[in-house]
């Protein structure tokens, strides 16, 4: 029971070295946390323009209909 634990053991530290020695995934994941960032920062700025956005759109669409003046009824 000890000999297996140990070997266990030993095969966890040497898949742990291996993690933090080599470097064969690193751009990977450079590029995987660079992805996250700028979706965070994109849903960020997003959030914080959807409601200038709505307000904007809504003020355009009330000044149009207050410019707006039906011409007069034609009389046969």
């Amino acid at each position: 029971m000890t000999t297996s634990g140990a070997k266990s053991g030993s095969a966890l530290g040497r898949a742990f070295r291996r993690l933090l020695v080599e470097e064969s995934g690193q751009d990977i994941v450079e590029y995987g946390l660079l992805t996250l960032i700028v979706l965070a920062v994109g849903f960020l700025v997003f959030v914080s323009l959807r409601t200038k956005m709505g307000i904007s759109y809504v003020s355009w669409g009330t000044a149009i209909m207050n410019y707006w003046e039906p011409s007069p009824p034609s009389t046969p």
